[in-house]
């Protein structure tokens, strides 16, 4: 039968942490932690964009729905515009986020001498912007420009 001995260095390995071992953790983990908390907030910013860009899109894509069925001589700046634009927020709550988009009409003669739809004769320039909500009310708005003529529309 063969005797185990246990050396005194064994004994000193199992006491427990250095001085120096609890110092590297003392730095390196809150490095760890702010990495991971500006990583989350990174994440969560993204979606709330990608969500209210989504949000606006599904607002700015039924404004021409809505216009496309009105005859062109009635064709107005006061137009209904404001189909689905009432979302639920995410947060649990039952509150709400509304989109207010705003609707412009040009005649195609009324536009700058620069854009090029202004040589469409008997046209119009359908202009629709829906503007962020906070807390991103400071970026531009999305715009969707829509050429209206008696036969048919087309998009820009």
């Amino acid at each position: 039968m063969t005797n185990i001995v246990f050396s005194r260095s064994n004994a000193l390995d199992d006491r427990g942490f250095s001085i120096v071992e609890i110092l590297v953790a003392i730095v390196v983990l809150p490095i760890v932690v702010s990495f991971t908390v500006g990583a989350f907030n990174s994440v969560t910013h993204i979606y709330d964009l990608t969500r209210q860009l989504n949000q606006m899109y599904a607002v700015l894509s039924a404004c021409p729905e809505l216009d496309r069925a009105l005859e062109f001589n009635s064709l107005t700046s006061s137009n209904n515009c404001y189909p689905n634009n009432v979302f639920l927020r995410e947060d649990g709550s039952t509150r709400t986020v509304t989109y207010a988009p705003v609707l412009t009409l040009t005649d195609t003669p009324n536009l700058p001498a620069a854009d090029p739809l202004k040589a469409i004769p008997d046209s119009k320039i359908i202009s629709v912007k829906v503007g962020y909500p906070s807390p991103n009310a400071g970026l531009p708005p999305l715009e969707l420009r829509m050429l209206i003529t008696r036969n048919g529309i087309g998009q820009q």
